[in-house]
């Protein structure tokens, strides 16, 4: 399972590089209100799973503290090594290690810790389905980022914009 885990969060960085690079490509994209709330979401919300990890309460980010979209990009790259060094550390038998964290509004749950890493990244594609469809409706076509088109790629690594 640990496997299919790290195969899963390699995709994910390498998927919302692929949206970055499109981001700061494209202008308009820089100055989209909307866009920035949807990015600042998908990255403040790994910042949030990977504390709850580590039996952190680390609260919620605000998306003040990012007032820039170049600021932003700076936290999603920070949050993608955080998340890959905290991988490397697990082994298969964490992954039944029960994990207690309360959630947004407080109520507390406790679920195993492979369940809890499964999670991000379908909550991560999600939302960058809701980022390519931002980016299109303002004129941007963006690349596919599914996991079959990274399979098929060779599971390259994901590749930031400078």
């Amino acid at each position: 399972m640990l496997d299919v885990i790290h195969d899963l969060y390699q995709h994910q960085e390498w998927a919302d590089a692929q949206h970055w690079r499109a981001i700061r490509a494209f202008p308009p994209a820089l100055v989209d209100e909307a866009l920035r709330q949807r990015l600042f979401h998908i990255h403040a919300v790994q910042q949030v799973w990977m504390g709850r990890w580590q039996g952190l309460d680390m609260g919620f980010p605000k998306v003040e503290d990012y007032p820039r979209t170049e600021d932003l990009f700076h936290f999603a790259r920070a949050c993608h090594a955080a998340l890959s060094a905290f991988l490397s550390l697990r082994s298969e038998g964490d992954l039944s290690e029960p994990v207690t964290y309360r959630n947004i509004q407080g109520e507390p749950f406790t679920q195993p810790l492979g369940d809890l890493l499964l999670h991000l990244p379908y909550h991560s594609q999600y939302h960058r389905g809701q980022t390519a469809q931002a980016m299109v409706a303002l004129g941007f076509h963006m690349p596919a980022t599914d996991l079959v088109v990274w399979q098929r790629a060779g599971r390259p690594k994901a590749i930031w914009p400078e």
